[in-house]
């Protein structure tokens, strides 16, 4: 019983270790993503935490909704889903381009290799619950999106030992493409989401935390007008 109880402990503590060795651009955190199943589940497991983390930046659309617990706790888990489909996608057609390059190509046979180390690299996306800071809230979300963009180069490079040049192709094509198809899905599939998303929510989510705020601004402006 104690080594169960120690066994469920241990993935946790193991998730916050190699979030944090990604995040400072540890080779070795990146090797083991792309040849371990344990540290490919952790990988994974930080993609949807940052997808919850994401989620909680943007609670407070949550809370003036006056949304109820349960729906708040599947509106988590919803977008940390959807961060893990991101990253399994973006895994996928960087494989997919990879035959473009001559300076280094990546198999069928590397693709939990190549998931495993693209989901490592949401590792900074774990702030995303800052994005609830009101004015640069929006820009800390583009550093954190450059931040997991170069982490996936950097992972693929010394992780699955690719040259730079067909690192940097890979991962920046990879995200291009997977960008432009969740882009074209997101477009097609907008109305059926969008009833999901409210579905799941009990609302519809279409303000920003900033427009929230500045929608508060205003109206205690105009409480305060004599």
């Amino acid at each position: 019983m104690m080594q169960f109880l120690a066994d469920i402990l241990a993935f946790p503590l193991f998730v916050l270790e190699l979030s944090g060795a990604a995040i400072g651009f540890s080779t070795g955190a990146f090797q083991r993503a792309a040849i371990s199943g344990e540290a490919q589940t952790a990988a994974l497991a930080i993609a949807f935490l940052a997808g919850v983390s994401e989620m909680l930046g943007q609670s407070v659309i949550l809370v003036v909704n006056r949304v109820a617990l349960y729906r708040f706790l599947a509106s988590l888990a919803f977008t940390g889903l959807s961060y893990v489909i991101t990253a399994i996608a973006w895994g996928i057609c960087a494989i997919a381009v990879a035959p473009l390059t001559r300076l280094g190509a990546l198999g069928p046979g590397e693709i939990a290799g190549v998931i495993g180390v693209v989901s490592l690299a949401f590792a900074p996306r774990l702030f995303g619950v800052l994005s609830i800071a009101p004015y640069f809230g929006l820009a800390l979300g583009h550093v954190l999106e450059v931040w997991a963009m170069t982490l996936a180069v950097f992972g693929l490079h010394v992780g699955l030992a690719l040259p730079l040049a067909a690192a940097v192709f890979c991962g920046l094509a990879g995200w291009a493409v997977s960008y432009a198809v969740r882009s074209w899905l997101g477009h097609a599939l907008a109305a059926p989401l969008g009833k999901l998303r409210h579905a799941v929510a009990g609302s519809p989510l279409d303000r920003s935390p900033q427009q929230i705020i500045d929608e508060l601004a205003r109206r205690i402006s105009r409480e305060r007008k004599p």
